[in-house]
């Protein structure tokens, strides 16, 4: 075969014909008429098939049949308007397929909206609460809740810390820091013997005090915790068992976080400022 009928029979295919039926009417295109036994001869299809494939091809509107007295004689149809009457088969079984769809999609609506309807307002524990085990994922939500905090962010700043490694602590103090210059109000709790402990966390403390950050220091802290604009809690918490150091639970909840911030004003009271 010619490289420049592989290559039509290659669009022919993609025009959605079979092999056989892009050989036939190829095959067609060379006279005015062909018989089946011509056309078998020619195209090297088996005579079982080649009325198979000759009555598709006439179903489509690319070919057409003739008789003259006993013989069947098969016609191309001129490829503009063979392939215009392709496409617009196409473009029917869509139109009829889109139709379908949307009867499927109206039937759908009208059984399973009343279920959604009846059950939308039901409320979740899980609705308001995340929970984080990786440190990698927390570092990635604690730098979002950051920037998205608008008015009050307190800290009950106690280890173990996320952030452990200084690609992580300058992560976090860059967006500490523009929370500082936006107007936040910033107050920290730290725990004395961290402080004494951990050279790093001076600097970080200093640092952020010299920006507007408020600190105090307690001996100890009942638990790790922050609270942001009253609307959203962080409980990083403690793991002994597993290979996560710390799981954090998320809350968006205006009530908790109420509740939370009175601790966190008692024990800002009895804290003492950071010298």
């Amino acid at each position: 075969m010619a490289i420049s009928n592989k290559r039509q029979i290659y669009k022919l295919l993609d025009l959605g014909l079979s092999e056989r039926e892009a050989k036939v009417y190829l095959t067609l295109l060379g006279k005015k008429g062909f018989t089946t036994r011509e056309l078998q001869t020619s195209v090297s299809i088996p005579r079982s098939k080649i009325y198979e494939v000759l009555r598709k091809m006439i179903s489509r509107g690319i070919c057409t049949e003739r008789i003259i007295g006993k013989l069947k004689y098969y016609e191309a149809i001129e490829p503009k308007a063979a392939f215009n009457r392709i496409i617009e088969g196409y473009n029917d079984e869509y139109r009829e397929e889109s139709e379908r769809r949307k009867g499927a999609i109206s039937m759908l609506i009208s059984s399973l909206n009343p279920i959604f309807e009846k059950n939308k307002d039901t409320v979740s524990p899980l609705d308001f609460v995340e929970v984080y085990k990786d440190s990698e994922q927390m570092q990635k939500k604690y730098l979002k809740i950051i920037k998205d905090t608008k008015f009050s962010f307190l800290t009950f700043s106690k280890g173990p810390y996320v952030c452990n490694t200084p690609k992580r602590l300058g992560e976090q103090e860059r967006e500490e820091t523009k929370l500082i210059k936006r107007k936040v109000l910033c107050r920290n709790i730290y725990e004395k013997h961290e402080i004494e402990s951990f050279g790093w966390l001076r600097e970080y403390i200093k640092h952020q005090v010299s920006l507007g950050q408020q600190a105090r220091v307690t001996e100890s802290l009942p638990i790790k915790m922050i609270i942001c604009d009253e609307k959203t809690i962080l409980f990083p918490l403690i793991q002994t068992v597993g290979k996560y150091n710390i799981t954090t639970i998320i809350v968006e909840h205006h009530e908790l976080a109420v509740a939370c911030k009175m601790l966190f004003n008692i024990l800002w009271d009895n804290a003492k400022d950071i010298k």
